[in-house]
């Protein structure tokens, strides 16, 4: 049976997108959307690497860990209902369709929005149905003949949005897909699929053996090429800083000797009240009953522990124990940015931001090892303030026997 090639269609309330392509790119260190033409991420482009990331919602319908790039039609900056039908692209990917840009290159048509749980359920909500309809109607009519499926999430338009979709296209040509799960939806394509070409005329089958042959190696080598691109040791360069001057030593304001004050006379240095951080560090860590895969995708919220400084301008080592998830970032100085090194950036997901405006880095399953990171907070003007930390992977403690 000759699967049928799909055009998915992204609907927005600024007008329709399509999926333009997706496929594996083993040389990304995540997965990424961007928008055709363009090679900045788009804004929710950290939340799409989070939820195709290896162990993530996607893997336990797909079963893929390589990296994908999404390329959509065009950029949109806010909102999750890009999530169902981004998933819907990576199952049928995942089956053996072919999705294509054009409705004229299309077997099958599929609109479909809303937002996912961390099963890959559909989120009821109010997702604008109407008017994603109505300015989706060109680009259905573009196709009159075409078959369409529509996934029409719950929620307090979806009655209107089914009579307006009903009357819409060929009739007969409406696959009404269920609004329950991502795999349900999958499977009630499957199988209408299945039904519509035991109902067909057979057709000769091409012969596809070279094809498959080498799409096997194709997948191989990406295998191979993923697999490089993890096992390459960090680099230990340091993050960009900003250009800054020599920091004044102490006792000096401005290049200028500071006249001892009578308030700090017979203050001992031992007394001096410690300076706060410049750098908040925080581990991230599982709650009870948790784990950090369900703390990674938004599902239960981290314990945070702050990191005590050791010495000046290095942190108390951290145990990379089952339950650390990631560390957070903040910093004390106003208008400045934080930036952490390739080390830890190698070793995380793509950053989040958290409710207080940290920075959040997720580690990735596969790269706990021992590694030594920077991270600065880089002001608008001045010196760049630095400090280092280390990961330490748990020692096994040797029992002696007599």
């Amino acid at each position: 049976m000759t699967l049928a090639a799909v055009l998915i269609v992204v609907p927005t309330t600024g007008g329709p997108l399509v999926v333009r392509s997706l496929k594996v790119r083993p040389g990304l260190p995540a997965s990424a959307a961007f928008a055709q033409g363009d090679y900045r991420p788009l804004p929710w482009s950290g939340d799409y690497a989070r939820l195709a990331a290896p162990g993530g919602p996607l893997s336990s319908l797909t079963g893929a860990t390589a990296a994908h790039e999404l390329r959509l039609s065009g950029s949109f900056d806010a909102g999750r209902s890009w999530e169902v039908p981004v998933c819907l692209a990576h199952g049928l990917l995942a089956r053996g369709h072919r999705l294509v840009a054009e409705p004229g290159e299309a077997d099958l048509i599929l609109w479909a929005t809303g937002a996912v749980d961390l099963d890959l359920a559909v989120l009821p909500g109010d997702y604008a149905l109407r008017d994603k309809i109505e300015r989706s109607r060109a680009l259905l009519d573009a196709a009159p003949q075409t078959p369409r499926a529509v996934l029409l999430p719950e929620g307090p338009e979806r009655a209107e949005a089914l009579l307006t979709v009903q009357a819409l296209g060929a009739p007969g040509a409406l696959r009404l897909l269920p609004a329950t799960t991502v795999a349900a939806a999958l499977e009630t394509l499957a199988a209408r699929e299945a039904a519509d070409a035991g109902s067909a005329i057979p057709v000769p089958r091409r012969r596809r053996g070279p094809a498959v042959a080498a799409g096997a190696l194709a997948l191989g080598l990406a295998g191979v090429a993923l697999g490089a691109v993890y096992a390459r040791p960090p680099t230990a360069e340091a993050p960009a800083t900003a250009a800054a001057g020599p920091e004044p030593r102490p006792g000096q304001l401005g290049g200028r000797a500071a006249a001892p004050s009578s308030a700090t006379v017979g203050v001992t240095a031992a007394s001096a009240p410690a300076a706060a951080p410049v750098i908040r560090v925080d581990e991230l860590v599982a709650p009870a009953r948790s784990s950090c895969r369900r703390v990674a995708f938004g599902a239960d919220p981290p314990e945070r522990r702050p990191v005590p400084e050791e010495a000046e301008g290095r942190l108390r080592p951290t145990r990379l124990a089952p339950e650390l998830c990631g560390l957070a970032f903040r910093s004390a100085l106003p208008g400045s940015r934080i930036e952490v090194g390739p080390e830890l950036r190698a070793a995380s997901l793509p950053p989040s931001a958290l409710n207080d405006g940290a920075q959040a880095y997720f580690l990735r399953e596969g790269a706990r090892q021992n590694f030594v990171y920077a991270v600065q907070a880089v002001p608008e003007a001045g010196a760049a303030r630095r400090i280092t930390h280390a990961l330490e992977r748990p020692t096994e403690r040797r029992i002696e026997r007599p």
